[in-house]
């Protein structure tokens, strides 16, 4: 009992570690400085684009839950997709803090088209 408590306790102290690692290592999941050249309007639009996908993705990941085998599509079908959407979004999110870009943009960037019909 006391060999598989202590190997559960060294497991999850390694897993740990390589989660904490990803700000040394950096992300593997994007690019370093891949939204460094975009401007602060474009931060908006993709972080917007980024967000309504990880939204989209959670709710396919509830919706297959309720199935039989419905973890393991998630699992094999969704998360490397939800992991790559939130590094983008975490990166967008780093890269709009570096150039200083205003908070209001992504709200901007949503509705760029209500300016157009007045």
């Amino acid at each position: 009992m006391r060999i598989k408590l202590g190997a559960a306790v060294l497991i999850a102290a390694a897993l740990g570690g390589c989660a904490a690692s990803l700000d040394v290592i950096g992300d593997p999941f994007v690019a370093p400085a891949k939204f460094q050249f975009l401007r602060c309007q474009d931060i908006a639009t993709r972080l917007t684009a980024a967000q309504a996908r990880d939204k989209e993705l959670r709710t396919l990941m509830d919706r297959a839950e309720t199935s039989t085998g419905g973890s393991a599509v998630n699992m094999f079908v969704y998360g490397p997709d939800v992991r790559t959407v939130q590094s983008e979004i975490r990166e967008l999110r780093a890269t709009a803090a570096e150039k200083k870009c205003p908070d209001e943009a992504p709200k901007a960037a949503a509705t760029p088209d209500t300016a157009k019909r007045r």
